[in-house]
């Protein structure tokens, strides 16, 4: 099980919907869009300049990446 995160160096949040073993990604404004490559799903969408798109108390709460797919990872 996949878990958010905000990267502050890189500025981008990430969200997981749902698991896929083989993603397709599709850029939109300010985004990826990942969608499962079978089932056209989408499993993940990946904010670029998270902080000037995302309130910075939701940011505030997101893990940072290396510590965002819980123990052990």
């Amino acid at each position: 099980m996949a878990y958010a995160y905000y990267d502050e160096a890189a500025d981008i949040a990430w969200f997981p919907t749902g698991d896929s073993e083989d993603v397709v990604s599709e850029r939109v404004a300010g985004s990826l869009r990942d969608y499962d490559r079978e089932t056209h799903r989408l499993v993940a969408i990946e904010v670029w300049d998270a902080s000037t798109r995302l309130p910075k108390t939701l940011l505030d709460t997101l893990p940072a990446p290396a510590s965002a797919h819980g123990p052990g990872s």
